[in-house]
């Protein structure tokens, strides 16, 4: 517990992630949060199969193997083309941050290698924020279009 990394919840014992850090200094707000836990979601799903009993309900179908794969495929088209609309960099800031759960000062060193750490770490999660805000501006357009 005297680690900065890790923090009280109730009675559990959570590690403070980069994004729980972001939304804690004000550099991201709710949508943003929400963005990256519906693309975690929706990553488990693409690539492991594994969907969340407190996610998005599938709108009462009748859930047989074959509604999972296609769904599973839609899933993991849309991941590949959110990647394709960030982009390699913004993608790969997401990835460690949700899928790696790499802390600012591992992400820093291996962004930037050279030059001041203290530098490396404020522009790492500048763009840290900015890839959650791409990434909820995405959802956001997204449901618009429904």
């Amino acid at each position: 517990m005297k680690r900065s990394r890790f923090r009280k919840d109730g009675d559990a014992v959570r590690a403070l992630s980069t994004v729980a850090w972001l939304y804690r200094v004000g550099d991201i707000g709710d949508d943003e949060v929400a963005a990256s836990e519906r693309w975690r979601m929706e990553y488990d799903y693409a690539t492991l199969g594994i969907v969340d009993a407190g996610g998005p309900k599938r709108g009462g179908e009748a859930g047989d193997i074959h509604t999972w794969m296609l769904g599973h495929g839609k899933c993991s088209e849309r991941l590949r083309k959110l990647a394709e609309l960030l982009g390699q960099s913004l993608h790969t800031r997401i990835e460690m941050m949700l899928v790696r759960e790499m802390s600012f000062p591992d992400m820093a060193a291996m962004i930037f290698p050279e030059g001041p750490r203290a530098s490396a770490r404020t522009k790492t999660a500048a763009q840290c924020a900015l890839a959650l805000e791409r990434l909820s501006e995405y959802y956001s357009n997204k449901s618009l279009k429904k």
